[in-house]
């Protein structure tokens, strides 16, 4: 295919030569080689502007994108977010060279007028949506965000659950007063994983701009003309150059949404979700703000204190097993309680049992092979309607001398869903 592109373009470029140097009529703008510019070189850079091109699923309806940008443009302060995995988080790039700031340093300037656009990073490596989910109030909503990307393809499973999770999360965000704009990213593993599929089928029911690594790169890698390692150093995340390959793509919308004159003058929510809601405005309680969450009551912490915090990546003021003592207890009037914890691949780790109105509802066993000191969440509870429900948190039998951590404990309050 290569080869069949780059006579083309010889076969172009000698007409156009042809026809500038011996037409009667004269020309105005003639495309010619230079002495250091070759045909296979002009080739390259039209397959780029393929490759780009690709990286756009769907503009969407981007009439919230063009509102806010226009807010930059005045001078307002406009807040843009990313909420996302490792990749967002920038592993391998660092915080400077990852596409979120990469692509976050394009809108401010080329929209901002000084310092009026600000940024947050609430990239975590490891998590999911249901994760992500969890934890959008505190890292990201409570910033008052004006455009939020989402990047979880690579992080999450193809179960309800996760497709509930990412789809709760981006009706929350648009759910908000001022109106935020959401862009979806997908990313993709060397071994093609993604969850593009089941995500960008919510990204058209609620009509959102999506930007599609796999799209883009697929292509390039199946036809010969890149491999992975000019993307990425191991199997998953983008290095340095593999991140301004993924600002280039998120460059490209916006580059077309400033040619674009048929933006919608308005944004309608969808009626109807595509896989459910019941994680919609989810809450996260810690050690510092359970005493002020509604729905949540804390009734003994037992042999779990908070005194000495947590130990998991960017989860610090949750409670420790002390090694003595009974069960924490807790009423919760919710849909659906998680348990955000700390997995180690460790035989120190121990097992936790949760029980709801007295009956064992779960086990957690933190020692698993694939952790790391990593947060982790785990859905404890699924209910169809909203009760007040009495927990407890206690060690199963022979972990008593063992660690655990509590990071968070997430949970929902959403009636069963009428239309």
């Amino acid at each position: 295919m290569r080869n069949s592109i780059l006579k083309m373009l010889a076969v172009a470029l000698s007409a156009a030569m042809i026809t500038a140097c011996g037409g009667d009529t004269p020309v105005e703008e003639t495309t010619v080689l230079s002495e250091t510019t070759t045909v296979s070189e002009m080739a390259e850079k039209d397959t780029h502007t393929l490759m780009v091109e690709r990286s756009l699923v769907s503009m969407g309806n981007s009439c919230r994108v063009k509102a806010k940008l226009e807010q930059m443009k005045s001078g307002e302060e406009t807040t843009v977010a990313y909420i996302g995995g490792s990749i967002t988080q920038g592993m391998n790039a660092g915080s400077e060279g990852c596409y979120a700031k990469l692509s976050y340093n394009y809108l401010a300037e080329n929209y901002g007028t000084g310092d009026n656009v600000k940024y947050v990073n609430a990239g975590i490596a490891g998590t999911p949506s249901v994760l992500g989910n969890l934890r959008l109030e505190r890292d990201v909503l409570s910033h008052d965000p004006d455009i939020v990307f989402i990047e979880f393809a690579v992080n999450d499973a193809q179960d309800l659950i996760h497709k509930e999770s990412y789809e709760s999360m981006v009706k929350t965000i648009l759910s908000q007063e001022n109106e935020p704009a959401v862009i979806l990213l997908f990313t993709i593993l060397e071994n093609g994983y993604t969850c593009q599929e089941h995500m960008s089928a919510i990204g058209e029911r609620y009509s959102l701009p999506m930007i599609s690594v796999g799209d883009a790169l697929t292509p390039e890698f199946n036809e010969g003309r890149m491999v992975w390692d000019d993307y990425s150093d191991d199997g998953s995340h983008p290095h340095t150059e593999g991140h301004k390959l993924v600002t280039e793509f998120i460059v490209n919308y916006f580059e077309k949404l400033a040619a674009d004159e048929t933006v919608p003058d308005s944004f309608e929510m969808p009626k109807i979700f595509l896989n459910g809601w019941s994680y919609e405005n989810a809450s996260l309680a810690e050690a510092g703000n359970i005493a002020d969450l509604d729905g949540i009551e804390l009734i003994e912490t037992g042999g779990f204190s908070s005194e000495s915090g947590t130990s998991a990546a960017f989860f610090n003021n949750g409670w420790k097993y002390t090694g003595e003592g009974g069960a924490m207890k807790l009423k919760i009037t919710a849909n659906a309680v998680f348990i955000v914890y700390k997995q180690a691949n460790s035989d120190e780790m121990g097992s936790l049992e949760v029980y709801r109105d007295g009956n064992k509802a779960y086990t957690i066993n933190a020692n698993d092979p694939d952790g790391w000191n990593n947060p982790c969440a785990v859905q404890v509870i699924k209910r169809s309607t909203l009760p007040e429900m009495e927990i407890e948190l206690k060690m199963a039998d022979g972990s008593e001398g063992k660690q655990f951590e509590i990071l968070a404990i997430g949970f929902s309050q959403n009636e069963p869903f009428t239309f």
